[in-house]
């Protein structure tokens, strides 16, 4: 799955910068899931730095000479990870980008899908506060934008509740929930 692979990559591009196969885009659901309807959101700050992620994209497209385009972007409590693909989307280099700071890691293999960063259309200030109201007792672990067919993309955010249970929520840029599907389950 391309979404591990490169959240395997954001903990060594953390760990560094500190001193996903495909997926189908089908989800599942049970009846506890299916309960999580959303209603009106109340914008707040970001839990994660999702309101980060344009000056992180500035930074990596200054750094490079233009536009680019991203296998992947995702926002931890800390920092933004930027996949950039290479020129024949058959690499992906991994750039994290927190305090200002921007740091690369050596390119991987990689495969799938890729968008621009034009393509981001992201409120910050509601894109998470959904979940939070609805689901007042998990923490918000991992905000993640990937590549969709046609340059579209996804949003998701990676919950875990206090009895340890994971959701990947799918969220529109609004925060508007489009699906939940249960991880390990």
């Amino acid at each position: 799955m391309r979404r591990t692979r490169f959240a395997a990559a954001a903990v060594l591009v953390l760990v560094l910068a500190s001193c996903s196969g495909g997926d189908d885009g089908s989800s599942s659901s049970s009846p506890a899931v299916d309960s999580l309807v959303m209603s009106a959101c109340t914008p707040g700050d970001p839990v994660l730095v999702i309101d980060a992620i344009p000056d992180a994209v500035a930074a990596v497209e200054a750094e490079l000479g233009g536009p680019q385009r991203y296998f992947e972007i995702n926002a931890t409590e800390v920092l933004v990870n930027l996949f950039v693909a290479s020129s024949d989307s058959t690499k992906a280099t991994p750039y994290a980008y927190a305090a200002g700071q921007l740091n690369s890691e050596e390119a991987f293999d990689a495969q799938g899908n890729t968008f621009e960063a034009s393509a981001l259309e992201i409120d910050p200030q509601l894109v998470s506060s959904c979940i939070a109201g609805q689901l007042p007792a998990s923490s918000q672990d991992l905000f993640i934008v990937e590549g969709g067919a046609g340059g579209a993309v996804r949003y998701t955010i990676l919950t875990t509740s206090t009895n340890g249970g994971q959701l990947l929520v799918e969220v529109g840029g609004d925060g508007a929930v489009l699906s939940v599907e249960p991880v390990g389950g």
